[in-house]
Protein backbone atom coordinates (compact mmCIF):
# COMPACT_ATOMS: atom_id res chain seq x y z
CA UNK A 1 0.00 0.00 0.00
CA UNK A 2 0.94 3.73 -0.94
CA UNK A 3 1.54 5.70 2.15
CA UNK A 4 -1.39 8.28 1.43
CA UNK A 5 -3.47 5.47 1.66
CA UNK A 6 -2.18 4.59 5.19
CA UNK A 7 -3.06 7.84 5.96
CA UNK A 8 -6.80 7.79 4.81
CA UNK A 9 -7.31 4.50 6.69
CA UNK A 10 -5.86 5.96 9.73
CA UNK A 11 -7.38 9.23 9.34
CA UNK A 12 -10.90 7.27 8.88
CA UNK A 13 -10.15 4.73 11.62
CA UNK A 14 -9.53 7.67 14.01
CA UNK A 15 -12.84 9.85 12.80
CA UNK A 16 -14.51 6.66 14.07
CA UNK A 17 -12.90 5.75 17.40
CA UNK A 18 -13.61 9.64 17.93
CA UNK A 19 -17.04 9.27 17.02
CA UNK A 20 -17.96 5.82 19.41
CA UNK A 21 -16.84 7.91 22.62
CA UNK A 22 -18.60 10.87 22.21
CA UNK A 23 -21.48 8.66 21.84
CA UNK A 24 -20.79 7.20 24.95
CA UNK A 25 -19.86 10.48 26.65
CA UNK A 26 -23.56 11.69 25.48
CA UNK A 27 -25.14 8.59 27.08
CA UNK A 28 -23.35 9.40 30.12
CA UNK A 29 -24.29 12.52 30.23
CA UNK A 30 -27.72 13.02 32.60
CA UNK A 31 -28.00 16.67 31.07
CA UNK A 32 -28.02 14.87 27.40
CA UNK A 33 -30.10 12.02 28.32
CA UNK A 34 -32.86 14.47 29.59
CA UNK A 35 -33.22 16.69 26.95
CA UNK A 36 -33.40 13.30 24.30
CA UNK A 37 -36.31 12.50 26.51
CA UNK A 38 -37.90 15.97 26.54
CA UNK A 39 -37.90 16.27 22.60
CA UNK A 40 -39.40 12.98 22.19
CA UNK A 41 -42.33 14.00 24.21
CA UNK A 42 -42.31 17.40 22.42
CA UNK A 43 -42.75 15.14 19.27
CA UNK A 44 -45.64 12.99 20.82
CA UNK A 45 -49.21 14.68 21.39
CA UNK A 46 -49.73 11.64 23.42
CA UNK A 47 -46.63 10.98 26.03
CA UNK A 48 -48.98 12.07 28.62
CA UNK A 49 -52.33 10.49 28.65
CA UNK A 50 -54.14 10.05 31.75
CA UNK A 51 -55.18 6.89 33.22
CA UNK A 52 -58.88 6.58 33.86
CA UNK A 53 -59.99 7.23 36.88
CA UNK A 54 -63.77 5.52 37.03
CA UNK A 55 -65.33 2.48 36.40
CA UNK A 56 -65.61 1.45 32.79
CA UNK A 57 -68.84 0.13 31.65
CA UNK A 58 -66.41 -2.70 29.72
CA UNK A 59 -63.10 -2.97 29.99
CA UNK A 60 -60.80 -0.52 29.48
CA UNK A 61 -58.38 -0.51 26.26
CA UNK A 62 -55.21 1.06 25.11
CA UNK A 63 -54.11 2.53 22.53
CA UNK A 64 -50.03 2.85 22.41
CA UNK A 65 -48.53 5.05 19.83
CA UNK A 66 -44.70 5.23 20.18
CA UNK A 67 -44.32 2.46 22.89
CA UNK A 68 -46.64 5.04 25.02
CA UNK A 69 -50.31 5.30 26.11
CA UNK A 70 -51.86 7.63 23.99
CA UNK A 71 -55.38 7.14 24.79
CA UNK A 72 -58.24 4.84 26.73
CA UNK A 73 -61.25 3.94 25.68
CA UNK A 74 -63.69 1.92 27.27
CA UNK A 75 -65.10 -1.30 25.36
CA UNK A 76 -68.94 -1.31 27.04
CA UNK A 77 -69.51 2.34 25.08
CA UNK A 78 -70.10 2.36 21.32
CA UNK A 79 -68.53 5.16 19.89
CA UNK A 80 -65.76 5.69 17.44
CA UNK A 81 -62.05 7.38 18.41
CA UNK A 82 -59.60 8.86 16.07
CA UNK A 83 -56.04 8.23 17.31
CA UNK A 84 -52.85 10.15 15.14
CA UNK A 85 -50.19 7.47 13.52
CA UNK A 86 -46.97 7.97 12.24
CA UNK A 87 -48.56 8.27 8.47
CA UNK A 88 -51.93 9.51 9.38
CA UNK A 89 -55.22 9.05 11.03
CA UNK A 90 -56.96 5.79 12.43
CA UNK A 91 -60.47 5.34 12.99
CA UNK A 92 -61.34 2.59 15.78
CA UNK A 93 -65.17 1.63 16.21
CA UNK A 94 -66.24 0.37 19.43
CA UNK A 95 -69.93 -1.71 19.31
CA UNK A 96 -70.88 -4.05 21.72
CA UNK A 97 -67.78 -4.68 24.11
CA UNK A 98 -66.18 -5.29 20.40
CA UNK A 99 -63.63 -3.09 18.63
CA UNK A 100 -61.75 -2.87 15.42
CA UNK A 101 -60.37 -0.61 12.89
CA UNK A 102 -62.60 1.15 10.74
CA UNK A 103 -60.67 3.24 8.65
CA UNK A 104 -56.89 3.75 8.61
CA UNK A 105 -53.93 5.74 6.56
CA UNK A 106 -51.46 3.69 5.41
CA UNK A 107 -49.66 1.46 3.15
CA UNK A 108 -50.34 -2.02 4.74
CA UNK A 109 -54.40 -1.89 5.96
CA UNK A 110 -53.11 -5.15 8.14
CA UNK A 111 -54.84 -3.39 11.32
CA UNK A 112 -58.23 -3.02 9.59
CA UNK A 113 -58.30 -6.77 8.04
CA UNK A 114 -57.36 -8.33 11.58
CA UNK A 115 -61.43 -7.71 11.99
CA UNK A 116 -63.08 -7.75 15.75
CA UNK A 117 -61.35 -8.06 18.68
CA UNK A 118 -62.66 -8.41 22.38
CA UNK A 119 -61.26 -8.96 25.64
CA UNK A 120 -60.66 -12.49 25.13
CA UNK A 121 -58.52 -11.69 21.83
CA UNK A 122 -55.15 -13.29 22.27
CA UNK A 123 -53.36 -10.90 19.29
CA UNK A 124 -54.01 -7.31 19.92
CA UNK A 125 -54.33 -4.97 16.96
CA UNK A 126 -51.11 -3.90 15.33
CA UNK A 127 -50.26 -1.34 12.79
CA UNK A 128 -46.92 -0.96 12.23
CA UNK A 129 -46.46 1.90 9.68
CA UNK A 130 -48.59 3.90 12.07
CA UNK A 131 -46.76 2.31 15.02
CA UNK A 132 -50.02 1.56 16.84
CA UNK A 133 -51.14 -1.05 18.78
CA UNK A 134 -54.62 -1.49 20.72
CA UNK A 135 -55.09 -4.20 23.65
CA UNK A 136 -56.61 -4.44 26.97
CA UNK A 137 -55.38 -1.56 29.05
CA UNK A 138 -54.23 -4.78 31.79
CA UNK A 139 -52.17 -5.68 29.11
CA UNK A 140 -50.38 -2.56 28.08
CA UNK A 141 -47.96 -2.04 31.35
CA UNK A 142 -46.31 -5.87 31.10
CA UNK A 143 -46.46 -4.91 26.78
CA UNK A 144 -44.39 -1.61 27.78
CA UNK A 145 -41.86 -3.48 30.00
Amino acid sequence: MKKREWIVILLIVAASLVALLSMKLAKANPLAEALVQQASQDDDPYANAPEPQQEAVGDWIAVLHRNRIAMYFDSGVDAEYTVEGNLGEMVIEVSDRKWHVKEVYCYDYTCKRMGWNDIEGIIPIICIPNDIVILPAADAWSYLE
